[in-house]
């Protein structure tokens, strides 16, 4: 769902089918943060306020995790996970093999 959003976006605003590979991959890592952080923040708020109780606190809990979950989010997925995954994939699917 956020993968088709985020090249959509990416590839409307930011880059070129030419660019290099090194620019559309942050780009598009960048581009599926940001719906990531706004959606999971949501659950994390709705999550707490069962928990709570407090269903009257759900948008500032909310509006206080986008930012929160954004400086975690955006770090972990240019320098952790977006490299692990595509070393996985690479490994698991050596361009030429899949038709």
């Amino acid at each position: 769902m956020v993968s088709k959003l985020a090249k959509g976006f990416a590839f409307r605003f930011l880059v070129k089918p030419e660019s290099s590979t090194l620019r559309k991959v942050i780009c598009i890592s960048s581009c599926m943060v940001v719906p990531m952080v706004i959606v999971m923040s949501l659950y994390g708020g709705l999550e707490m306020c069962v928990r709570t109780g407090e269903w009257g606190q759900l948008g500032m809990i909310w509006l206080t995790n986008i930012p929160k979950n954004f400086i975690m989010a955006l770090p972990f997925q240019l320098l952790i996970a977006g490299p692990i995954v595509r070393k996985v994939f690479r490994s698991a699917f050596p361009v030429g093999s899949v038709q």
